[in-house]
């Protein structure tokens, strides 16, 4: 095989494997990553544990399954109001603070140290 054959088959190995490392990149990912577009809660305080998906286009109350200690909002353009009681009710359980709730932006995460964690959300159709 002559050299210059040799030079163009070690290029081509090179390109085939910065491509393929480039492709495993995307797979390196935390399982509770959420995409560019995305909201989810997390059962655990380090976006870990059961992951609940919202909808972020469907802006009624929603009650989720269990207490949820953490919060990632990418959808970009969506604000939420999270919840510490079920079915949107304002306030954090077995305190004097009657009226707490989050208001979380686009591309944020967040969590709680509120023992009862979060309890519902709803997804604002408009920026406030």
């Amino acid at each position: 095989m002559s050299s210059r054959w040799k030079r163009r088959l070690v290029g081509m190995a090179a390109v085939t494997s910065g491509v393929a490392a480039f492709a495993g990149l995307g797979l390196a990912q935390p399982a509770s990553a959420v995409e560019i577009g995305g909201v989810a809660f997390y059962s655990n305080h380090d976006f870990s544990g059961t992951e609940v998906r919202v909808d972020a286009s469907n802006f009624e109350c929603h009650t989720l399954p269990q207490a949820m200690y953490s919060v990632q909002n990418f959808s970009l353009t969506r604000y939420m109001d999270v919840y510490f009681k079920p079915d949107c009710e304002v306030g954090v359980p077995d305190s004097p603070y009657t009226d707490a709730f989050l208001r979380l932006d686009g591309l944020r995460e967040s969590g709680t140290d509120v023992a009862s964690g979060f309890f519902s959300y709803r997804v604002l159709a408009t920026t406030p």
